[in-house]
């Protein structure tokens, strides 16, 4: 179980701090695929940023099962982040010189898992991108690479998957087929998986859904 246990935080916004998120607490259970949904400005990056830890909480506490995630410092975030966490960003973070094949062996070696670039490559299949496995991204559409992002993510099998907008280039058929693997993910690894959608396809494919307002 993931929780985030009331959370206040604050952005500066024009020299002053704007309180976007006060007392906020959730729980993200394994086997659950959960998306976070709601208008623009109402903190659904910074819930997945927080639970990433690549932001540190300013009140409350990230808990991962019994580990206290914002009782860490920067390099122990990072330690447990790269053990723990797949993560999908809105814009893809890919490799110009790599190709979509070797961004799968590039996470196995990282990850020390060698199994990790066979299913990755197999992943790239199941998400429409038989062929691509050579292309590297300036070959490739947004939306594919997108999809070679999550091939990347899910490929370790990591216990917790966060995604940012995963289908925000795609229509509406490839956003089902990565739904549906969002969700395959969760049911057969126990992972917790959290994504930030406006995606009807997401919402609707996830088990559950936290929808936030101003």
């Amino acid at each position: 179980m993931m929780q985030l246990a009331g959370i206040d935080h604050r952005l500066e916004d024009g020299g002053a701090a704007r309180l976007l998120l006060s007392g906020f607490s959730a729980q993200f259970a394994p086997g659950c695929f959960t998306c976070i949904t709601g208008p623009s400005g109402t903190g659904k990056t910074t819930i997945l940023s927080l639970l990433a830890g690549v932001v540190p909480a300013q009140a409350g506490r990230v808990l991962d099962g019994a580990t206290d995630v914002s009782a860490m410092d920067e390099r122990g975030r990072s330690a447990w982040r790269r053990a723990r966490v797949g993560l999908v960003f809105q814009t893809c973070r890919l490799i110009d010189v790599l190709t979509a094949a070797e961004h799968m062996a590039l996470v196995a070696r990282l990850r020390k898992a060698p199994g990790a670039e066979a299913r990755g490559v197999a992943l790239l299949a199941a998400l429409g991108l038989a062929g691509k496995e050579q292309a590297r991204p300036g070959q490739l559409s947004g939306g594919e690479k997108q999809r070679v992002a999550l091939a990347q993510a899910l490929a370790c099998r990591p216990p917790i998957l966060l995604a940012d907008e995963p289908t925000a280039a795609l229509d509406r058929d490839n956003a089902l087929m990565v739904a549906a693997a969002l969700r395959a993910h969760a049911e057969d690894t126990s992972a917790v998986v959290v994504a930030v959608s406006h995606d009807a396809a997401m919402i609707d494919g996830a088990h559950a859904r936290v929808v936030l307002q101003k």
